[in-house]
């Protein structure tokens, strides 16, 4: 025990006491404080068709523009610090000693911390503070922790051992500029309002899994300041920042938006145009599919084709709007995931009754088109509704992927974050070893993503 037994009880005490405390405060009965909704369209509207990703992204252009300054000054300047520690690790004797002093690191990569990461610091908190944590949350206490011990390290240099001397700038500068990218990559290729289905699961795990995480920092922290070797409380320190270092959930962050924006992208190879999210989401559970009776004569390939796939299929004549409605409406009764697809002329009551809407509709700019639809497909591409379920469905086994890659990668590294195997083999993970198995999974989480591009949406099923 590196401790004497009054400062060890005393330590176990003050765990104990802030384990109860972010216990109570994250997870008691009181409901979580939200956001107040933006008045021109509430937290809880419903996947509209009319919510395109153009209307999203000139609605806040300026707010992108300044995201993506801020992604590009933090990448370079992270590569700045980056790349030297990496080199001089491989190659001891090629980088000069001034390009890796911890003052040099700690010049080049405070503004990476404090202007690249304002975003993050500001939502997190905020999040914390309304006890809804999210990634940036976990991301920002994690930041934190690495800039601090880092300054440390430029003040105390001379105190420490020579084996934890490393400031570990590179970790907080890796961290900031891989979260801006996945918010970046949201702010881009998906709606904030209203938000991708799925990605709200992701929040709903996150703020079960933030307050674990701290929790598991913490009480590792403790026991290596309990029983770790000396010196105690610098070893302590870096394991609890290990430990959020690794779990910084940036594969967590990228799995919902890059397959979404492959998948996109994909889609409009394929001469799809899919305007909202949900539409992306809900494909995959269609159940029945209702064609206008203007299109049924020519689509019967395509109908013959869906009924093969052992979706319903059925006509309804859409100029007569109130029978199309209760059609619609009959149909969702059930519990069924409706499609409809007509020609872009009915009436908007029409396409709303309908989970997914689709337009056959020739434009010159379908994402900007003033067509109230989900999605919008040539006038003769009769086959939408298959290509777009055979997408969906590619779509969401591609998130589960990176979902549960990033949940088992979690799973593995925090343990050896925390320094279970020290016992056995005198090995732990260091910050650097975390930061650079974070950026692992992340690239795994983006090659997975990229499968999509590949995805064939024609031909026989």
């Amino acid at each position: 025990m590196s401790l004497n037994l009054f400062i060890a009880v005393v330590c176990v005490v003050a765990a104990i006491l802030l384990t109860i405390a972010t216990v109570r405060f994250f997870f008691s009965a009181r409901k979580p404080q939200a956001r107040p909704a933006f008045k021109d369209q509430p937290a809880d509207a419903r996947a509209s068709a009319g919510d395109t990703l153009r209307t999203r992204r000139s609605d806040n252009r300026e707010s992108i523009v300044l995201l993506t300054r801020q992604l590009v000054v933090s990448a370079i300047l992270t590569l700045l610090v980056l790349l030297p520690s990496l080199v001089r690790a491989l190659y001891p004797n090629v980088v000069p000693d001034w390009m890796v002093d911890p003052w040099v690191q700690a010049i080049i990569i405070t503004p990476v911390m404090f202007y690249g990461g304002a975003p993050i610091h500001i939502d997190g908190w905020d999040a914390l503070l309304r006890r809804v944590p999210n990634m940036n949350s976990l991301a920002s206490i994690g930041t934190i922790a690495a800039y601090a011990y880092g300054i440390l390290v430029c003040l105390f240099e001379s105190a420490l051992p020579q084996a934890m001397r490393e400031p570990y700038f590179e970790v907080t500068g890796v961290i900031i500029t891989l979260v801006l990218f996945a918010r970046w990559a949201v702010d881009m290729w998906l709606p904030r309002r209203p938000a991708f289905p799925l990605q709200e699961r992701v929040d709903r795990v996150s703020r079960v899994w933030v307050p674990i995480t701290i929790l598991i920092a913490l009480w590792a922290f403790v026991c290596w300041l309990i029983f770790g070797p000396q010196p105690s409380f610098t070893r302590a320190l870096l394991m609890g920042v290990s430990v959020l270092i690794i779990a910084c959930p940036a594969a967590l962050g990228w799995a919902a938006p890059l397959s979404a924006g492959a998948a996109l992208d994909d889609a409009q190879r394929y001469g799809l145009t899919v305007r909202t999210t949900s539409a992306l989401q809900q494909a995959k559970d269609t159940a029945v599919v209702l064609v206008s009776r203007k299109l049924a004569p020519s689509a019967g390939q395509a109908i013959a084709q869906l009924s093969g796939t052992g979706v319903a299929v059925a006509e309804v004549d859409a100029r007569r709007t109130d029978e199309a409605v209760r059609a619609l409406a009959e149909r969702r009764a059930n519990g069924a995931t409706v499609m409809f697809i007509g020609d872009g002329s009915e009436d908007v009551r029409v396409r709303d009754a309908a989970d997914i809407a689709v337009a056959c509709v020739a434009l010159d700019n379908p994402e900007a088109a003033p067509i109230h639809a989900d999605v919008i497909a040539a006038p003769t591409d009769y086959a939408c509704a298959l290509k777009l379920i055979r997408l969906s469905k590619a779509t969401m086994r591609n998130i589960r992927e990176n979902l549960w890659w990033a949940f088992i990668f979690n799973l593995v590294g925090i343990p050896l974050a925390a320094g279970v195997l020290y016992p056995f083999t005198g090995w732990v993970l260091n910050p650097m070893l975390a930061c650079v198995a974070m950026i692992l999974s992340s690239i795994c989480v983006v090659l997975n993503a990229v499968r999509l591009r590949h995805c064939k949406l024609d031909g026989a099923w």
